[in-house]
């Protein structure tokens, strides 16, 4: 009688690395590789054309740090990102809490509201160009017919109310993600605590800021997170919205839109204003910051989630 060959330490010990191995050659095919060749890139000179490229060390950062449309846009961004902050912790955490109620034709409600969030930014850009429009739009007529035609403009050529607009849309397009992280949060809290609040003689307004606010601090957190990531990407709807120069006068003119027409260029560049390797080390540089502001949000707001 034969008996089964033992199998070698080294199978038993390591043998489940073959599982891994697919998912690590993708993420260093295109994740890891590209990330190593593109800073390489970024220490050189080169414009995306030809093969006629310099080593230049660290001169593109150093000129970085001194390159007022980058801050320029940069501040757009934090705008943005300040701005759809204050709507989601404040719009999408009262419509979850209605939606927590269940409320009829709930799954319609949330259907609705999360229908934007699945939508293609591109086509999210081309309606609300559309509606926007001055001339053809819905936006204006509607002011006009609730008696507030005072509010109506030139939304997206008039330098003070552009990024606004472009605010409003990201708004409208991101508040099905806080809805959801919201009503989840709501719905892991424990009965028995809003309960137990309310026998102690708690309103309903204790019991929400002193029992379920606090218990949200998890929901608070990933929101931030991924708002802060989300807007510094920003990139789609400005483009369809503005086009890649911000308009009007590069007033919505973000590190997104800055970095294309600097590494492409746009309709109004020629072929010696593409700087492709700048480009890189400005995509770098942001990949850096957001690391950066990344771990800071979450340091700060994990600790006041163990404090809450």
């Amino acid at each position: 009688m034969s008996h089964p060959k033992p199998q070698s330490s080294f199978s038993s010990t390591y043998g489940h690395l073959w599982f891994v191995l697919p998912g690590f050659a993708f993420f260093l095919a295109v994740m890891l590789i590209p990330l190593i060749l593109a800073v390489g890139i970024s220490m050189t000179n080169w414009t995306g054309f030809g093969n006629d490229l310099q080593f230049v060390g660290l001169d593109n950062y150093t000129e970085l740090l001194s390159y007022w449309p980058f801050y320029r846009a940069a501040m757009h961004n934090a705008i943005i990102f300040l701005a759809i902050l204050l709507f989601q912790h404040t719009v999408g955490l009262y419509l979850a809490v209605l939606l927590n109620e269940k409320p009829r034709f709930m799954q319609f409600y949330r259907t609705v509201l999360f229908l934007p969030v699945i939508m293609s930014l591109v086509a999210t850009g081309f309606i609300w160009t559309l509606m926007l429009s001055p001339n053809i739009g819905l936006i204006n007529p509607l002011l006009q017919t609730l008696g507030l035609g005072f509010l109506a403009g030139n939304w997206l050529s008039d330098p003070d109310l552009a990024l606004p607009a472009i605010i409003f849309v990201t708004a409208w397009n991101s508040m099905g993600w806080a809805i959801i992280i919201y009503l989840s949060g709501l719905q892991n809290i424990p009965e028995e605590l809003k309960q137990a609040a309310a026998m102690d003689g708690a309103n309903t307004r204790q019991i929400f800021w002193r029992v379920v606010f606090p218990q949200l601090s998890p929901a608070f957190t990933a929101l931030t997170v991924l708002t802060f990531i989300g807007t510094f990407r920003t990139f789609d709807v400005v483009y369809v919205l503005t086009g890649p120069l911000g308009a009007p006068n590069f007033a919505t003119d973000v590190v997104g839109t800055l970095i294309y027409r600097t590494a492409f260029g746009g309709s109004s560049f020629s072929s010696a204003d593409i700087r492709f390797a700048f480009g890189l080390a400005m995509a770098l540089m942001l990949m850096l910051v957001m690391a950066g502001f990344c771990y800071l949000l979450i340091r700060v707001l994990r600790s006041r989630e163990i404090e809450a």
